[in-house]
């Protein structure tokens, strides 16, 4: 691969020095927030949108992955440290639910295990495809939603984004780097806003469904890799790029035509805040788990709707949601994730 004509120049020092740690927390818990009003009938008070986490995920992944990828030495080298990172979590929280819905299926065992729909689950699931069956026979019938975890949605996107990568570089490397990503970014956004006119048009849900899907994800993801690409241009200019992409993200609220410019925008405020601050840097000491809180608490806040704990304590159901979530990420993170990550081969 032939990277060095895009290698950015980010001294080692400020890529360890940043409050990335802090906003991947933010990121998780607007996202717990939104599922838990959600799936339970209340008031999402948290001030970020889970459409707005999902995005700065994927723009997050967007400055991150590229660059994982330009340190690579080769294009197997780059999937596996990509593979090594996404899939142990996945897989576990995927065979745990599969696993954990024979205790909570309104169905015997056996029938449970040996439902077609069961080995369609795993199948689907284990593949990215989780679209293609959501729910496990007999689990959270009645509920607001009977998908076991509506978070893994996201995760065929961002397979696929990964997979944009070696085609985005060698076009990065070959053409003009700042017009091959207006290119980008442009049909990015002519999709979503095409998909868009097709739903209020038909009024079919699968167009709304295709606007989220990678397509129209590509506009938050390459908003990351620019950021990135121009690293250097981007920190002499902070102290006014900052302030005029927070006005306008905010703006994008309220002024339609502003959604043009708001994944870019989100990318500037997030980098801008995450490498000019020092409030988080602490945090880099630890080990972060972020990415399972993501995973993990989906399944859980439809554990304790079943349990019918909202309907006791509402309070006392997010503080048990919260108190699982961070538990069963700390286990995935000590026992299955860093022994893999550590291991050289």
């Amino acid at each position: 691969m032939n990277n060095q004509l895009l290698r950015p120049q980010i001294p080692p020092l400020l890529r360890d020095e940043n409050n990335l740690d802090i906003v991947r927390y933010y990121l998780s818990f607007a996202v717990l927030f939104a599922h838990f009003a959600e799936l339970t009938g209340t008031t999402n008070f948290f001030p970020t949108s889970s459409y707005t986490a999902v995005g700065g995920f994927f723009m997050l992944s967007g400055f991150l992955v590229f660059y994982s990828y330009l340190r690579s030495k080769s294009l197997k080298q780059y999937f596996l440290r990509r593979a090594r990172r996404i899939l142990p979590p996945y897989m576990a929280i995927v065979l745990l639910c599969a696993v954990v819905g024979a205790f909570v299926t309104n169905m015997s065992a056996g029938d449970y295990f040996t439902s077609s729909q069961f080995w369609q689950y795993l199948g689907a699931n284990l593949t990215f495809a989780n679209f293609l069956q959501p729910a496990l026979p007999g689990v959270f019938t009645g509920q607001v939603y009977e998908a076991v975890n509506g978070s893994l949605w996201t995760m065929k996107i961002e397979v696929l984004l990964y997979l944009s990568i070696p085609i985005s570089a060698w076009l990065l490397s070959r053409y003009n780097k700042a017009w091959t990503l207006v290119v980008i970014y442009v049909l990015s956004y002519i999709y979503k806003v095409y998909m868009g006119h097709l739903y209020i048009e038909s009024g079919d849900m699968m167009y709304r469904i295709m606007q989220r899907q990678v397509g129209g994800q590509l506009l938050f993801f390459y908003s990351g890799v620019a950021l990135l690409l121009y690293f250097d241009y981007f920190q002499r200019n902070v102290k006014w790029l900052f302030p005029i992409a927070l006005v306008l993200a905010v703006a994008s609220k309220y002024v339609d035509w502003f959604d043009a410019i708001e994944p870019l925008c989100m990318a500037i405020v997030i980098i801008g805040f995450a490498y000019n601050c020092r409030w988080f840097v602490w945090m880099r000491k630890y080990d972060n788990i972020a990415y399972d809180i993501y995973l993990f608490h989906f399944p859980i806040i439809q554990l304790v709707v079943y349990w019918g704990l909202p309907e006791v304590n509402i309070y006392l159901a997010f503080a048990v949601v919260v108190g699982m979530t961070i538990a069963l990420s700390l286990v995935s993170w000590y026992l299955i994730e860093r022994p893999i990550m550590k291991r050289k081969n």
